[in-house]
């Protein structure tokens, strides 16, 4: 199994919390109190819309960005010594709104003639099926089925405004919603986690989200999924200098276990640079600054 397959079950286990994060906010964040000469915290209904409304438009505006992506995936044993590690590089853009990656070299080695062949075939079969409205759409709405069952399993507490860097950012403490069952896998993980997330209070897009397992958790005994207490997850989003919101890193360090995912102690890092912006005619105007 390689890299990459590694790294996406592992993020499966927690992916859907941070592709959720700005929806979760304002969804199950109640209107926080207001601090002296502060007005009180948005009212959650607004902020979902004005979430929702950015969202939409970041699609379009996304498929004017290709970054570079380096991806660091590193397996232990029980002790933490190295037993695998693995490095890929990709190119990554954005077809109504559904990220594709195009690989181009693996532990430090380009790809050969007929790997990169392979390569350029799957990314054009990727390409051309979200081309396809249709196909995006029943990828976005699986998307966001993920979202509905999260705002039910979990809670934002301690909401308060801060301003960083000239701008309003809405932080809160994530915590499982005691008085939910859940129905699915989705919602056991996201019971199991605990950590803080950070929104822009102008764009409602996720800054930072950090979250991990605070307790045990295994599925038919442990045989579907295990996961064990300390899993760590990372995301951090930066804006770039057009307004347009890019994940910069995400990060994390278990043990856990999901299905095909046999290897149980990892760590892995996912960082992301280099963009640039293009014109709808794919003539590069120049690079992407992130702005503070």
């Amino acid at each position: 199994m390689g890299l990459a397959p590694l790294r996406l079950t592992a993020l499966s286990l927690v992916l859907p919390i941070w592709l959720s994060a700005v929806t979760l906010a304002y969804a199950a964040a109640p209107p926080g109190p207001s601090r002296a000469n502060q007005p009180p915290l948005p009212d959650t209904s607004q902020l979902l819309q004005r979430a929702l409304a950015n969202e939409k438009k970041l699609a379009a505006d996304k498929e004017r960005y290709e970054c570079r992506v380096t991806d660091e995936f590193v397996e232990t044993d029980s002790k933490g010594r190295v037993k695998h590690q693995s490095t890929e590089v990709n190119d990554q853009f954005y077809v109504n709104g559904i990220a594709i990656e195009h690989k181009l070299s693996k532990d430090g080695k380009d790809l050969t003639s007929e790997q990169a062949a392979k390569e350029d075939q799957r990314v054009m079969k990727e390409t051309l099926k979200y081309s396809n409205e249709s196909a995006a759409r029943k990828q976005t709405d699986k998307d966001n089925q993920q979202v509905q069952d999260l705002l039910e399993a979990m809670m934002l507490t301690n909401g308060h405004r801060l301003q960083v860097n000239g701008r309003s950012v809405l932080d809160y403490t994530i915590v499982p919603n005691p008085h939910f069952q859940a129905r699915n896998l989705t919602q056991r993980f996201a019971q199991a986690m605990q950590g803080t997330m950070s929104v822009d209070e102008e764009t409602g897009e996720l800054i930072d989200l950090n979250v991990r397992s605070v307790q045990d958790l295994k599925i038919a005994g442990g045989l579907v999924a295990n996961l064990h207490k300390g899993f760590w997850v990372h995301v951090h989003n930066q804006r770039q200098a057009d307004g347009v919101w890019l994940t910069d890193l995400s990060e994390g360090t278990g043990d856990a276990r999901a299905m095909l995912f046999v290897h149980p102690y990892f760590r892995f890092k996912e960082t992301t640079g280099n963009c640039h912006l293009y014109t709808a005619t794919a003539a590069q105007v120049g690079s992407a600054r992130a702005v503070q």
